[in-house]
């Protein structure tokens, strides 16, 4: 993904927006891997969750991201491990290995982020927060627009 010249991709199509939730809109999907694109409306963020064993690439196309790690104490409780910011054009890693996280929007506006998961997530376990337990959760798409590439833009 490092490599990959973004710019010529206008994602526009594949975005929908919500003031209620960041959107999980699906761009491609087989049995290898799935790409989604984010968008995120100010202050909006995900749960504390993990990636079903799946490992996840995230790209941030605009705006500004934090990624807040989380590590298990024996007493069931949470704890925050550490954070950082993801700036545009900045590409991030995560799977069950690197531990459990959430992102959320920290700029003052929109935030559009590009997600590869390999394989396709399906399911992942949220933290709730109240019951201080994991809940395990079946994953949507807000939208599904496929991506095909043109191969002959001429």
């Amino acid at each position: 993904m490092n490599n990959f010249d973004f710019d010529t991709i206008d994602f526009k199509v594949f975005e929908s927006w919500s003031s209620k939730k960041y959107t999980r809109n699906c761009m491609f999907k087989d049995h290898q891997f799935e790409l989604l694109l984010l968008c995120w409306e100010e202050g909006q963020e995900t749960s504390i969750h993990d990636h079903d064993g799946e490992d996840c690439w995230v790209y941030l196309l605009e705006g500004e991201m934090e990624e807040v790690f989380y590590s298990l104490e024996q007493s069931n409780r949470l704890k925050e491990r550490n954070s950082h910011l993801i700036s545009p054009h900045q590409l991030s890693f995560i799977n069950d290995k690197v531990g459990i996280h959430k992102l959320k929007n920290a700029s003052e506006g929109k935030t559009v982020s590009l997600h590869l998961y390999a394989k396709p997530i399906e399911q992942c376990r949220f933290y709730c927060e109240n019951s201080e337990q994991f809940i395990q959760r079946k994953l949507s798409y807000d939208t599904f627009e496929e991506f095909v590439l043109d191969a002959n833009p001429n």
